[in-house]
């Protein structure tokens, strides 16, 4: 915040990995928060309402679709779920998994990505105890239920998606392994039509699966990032400080669209305490990568990040070439 004007500007928080937002060929978000606007209050846990200009920041860096369904995605109400689509309109972001009305709920996202058609889909599992409106709990929200998932993959179809990914909100917070429920869901929704899964919830990075599946004809090479962990949050225990950027790699054949792979860049949500406001920015982790803006590391910022390294590839490790660290090449960086 400025204290001179009173306004806010997240941008400096993303700029150290912009360059890898932009470089792709679309970013997409988890905004686990609300825009409701300054009538409702500026807030933070356990009840969310950010400034719209965190809207502007995040378009300015490089993304381009935000998943609003969350558990967090009612704190501010049904005006809140309104408001916050309103200012992700204006500020060109596009969205999925909270909707204003039954027509925009029907309506599948599909994005055209040099010549592959994705549908991105997006489901919560808990509201932390919120309620809708009666009127508006038919298509407000889209909770995950396996068989809205079937409808919603095969609609997406219809629209001339040649692949599926649903961000969903599940799991369970702080815990590295994806529990029972997390693996057989996701085992469903492979079969029901989703191509690649990009979990959140955790608050920690958890293991990603590769996944043959022999009876699909469109994509039979299948990805379950179960949990990315924290892009940004100031949430400072171990674990819960980093998490991943992962980077879907899409190929298409006459008909058939192979998902070739699954990247991912380690990150670390930095804490400058050095002036008189704590300064948080998400910073790259790869070995060797020296952040490319004015961002300055301490001794202590080094061995942690060091040590996300190392913690993200225990856990990410597989004997698998298609799940592997990004190199920063394939962006065009370095």
């Amino acid at each position: 915040e400025d204290p001179g004007t009173g306004s806010y500007d997240f941008r400096p928080i993303f700029a150290p990995v912009a360059p890898y937002l932009v470089g792709a060929d679309y970013a997409v978000a988890n905004l686990e928060t609300r825009l409701a606007g300054k009538q409702f209050g500026y807030s933070g846990y356990p009840v969310l309402n950010s400034p719209e200009s965190l809207a502007y920041a995040l378009r300015s860096s490089g993304f381009d679709l935000v998943a609003t369904a969350n558990n967090h995605c009612l704190d501010m109400g049904w005006q809140g779920v309104v408001n916050t689509l309103d200012v992700l309109d204006r500020y060109g972001l596009a969205h999925v998994g909270t909707y204003r009305s039954p027509e925009e709920r029907k309506t599948p996202l599909v994005v055209n990505l040099q010549g592959i058609r994705v549908a991105f889909l997006n489901y919560a599992t808990d509201l932390n105890g919120l309620a809708l409106p009666e009127e508006q709990q038919d298509y407000a929200v889209s909770l995950l239920a396996l068989d809205r998932v079937a409808q919603d993959a095969m609609l997406a179809r219809t629209w001339g998606a040649d692949v599926v990914i649903a961000i969903v909100h599940w799991g369970t917070e702080y815990e590295r392994e994806p529990n029972e429920a997390q693996r057989r869901v996701a085992g469903d929704m492979l079969s029901r039509g989703v191509d690649v899964i990009l979990g959140a919830h955790p608050h920690v990075v958890q293991p990603i699966d590769h996944v043959f599946d022999f009876e699909s004809w469109r994509v039979s090479d299948k990805y379950v990032a179960y949990s990315l962990g924290n892009f940004v949050s100031a949430q400072r225990w171990r674990y819960s400080d980093s998490g991943l950027i992962a980077f879907v790699h899409l190929e298409k054949q006459g008909l058939r669209t192979r998902v070739t792979g699954l990247s991912y860049l380690p990150v670390y949500v930095q804490r400058d305490t050095s002036g008189s406001v704590a300064k948080y920015r998400v910073l790259p982790v790869l070995p060797g990568l020296e952040p490319e803006t004015d961002v300055v590391l301490t001794e202590a910022d080094r061995s942690r990040m060091a040590q996300v390294w190392e913690e993200l590839r225990a856990v990410l490790y597989r004997p698998d070439e298609d799940i592997v660290p990004l190199d920063p090449a394939q962006l065009g960086l370095r």
